[in-house]
């Protein structure tokens, strides 16, 4: 399945779909989920990969995080680099799980999982640092269609 082919994608319909299907399960816990996201963010991909991935990062900040969270799913464009970036981040207080350690729990074997989609892509995974008023962030960033 990670080799599955690469078709036109805008990750930023992705960005939104994601956060849609979760708000509720979100609100249910009294989390916000709110994203940040130009309308265009073109890519080559595999829609079905990056939407798993990407809701595996969104799961993992409602799942670990205290009750009252604010999430943000962030996206955006680094044009110097030719890159798109998907970022979710929160402001909830956990321990950090970094991104190479071996997994040993849903936290570690998402982030493995996130890893190796963004290998597919071309891209990476890691630990961003967070916002002002956010304290965790990991990053996706993948090459943009061109």
């Amino acid at each position: 399945m990670l080799d599955a082919p690469l078709q036109p994608v805008n990750w930023a319909d992705v960005v939104r779909d994601v956060a849609a299907a979760q708000a509720q399960h979100a609100w249910q816990r009294e989390d916000m989920i709110s994203v940040d996201a130009p309308q265009e963010l073109p890519v080559r991909g595999n829609a079905l990969l990056l939407d798993s991935a990407l809701r595996n990062l969104v799961e993992n900040a409602v799942r670990h995080t205290p009750t009252g969270t604010q999430i943000e799913v962030q996206a955006g464009l680094d044009s110097t680099r030719a890159l798109a970036w998907v970022q979710v981040c929160d402001d909830g207080r956990r321990d950090a799980a970094p991104v190479h350690v071996p997994p040993v729990d849903s936290l570690h074997l998402g982030h493995e999982i996130v890893s190796r989609v963004m290998q597919a892509h071309g891209g990476r995974f890691m630990v961003a640092e967070a916002p002002q008023g956010f304290t965790t962030c990991y990053r996706m960033e993948i090459p943009l269609a061109g």
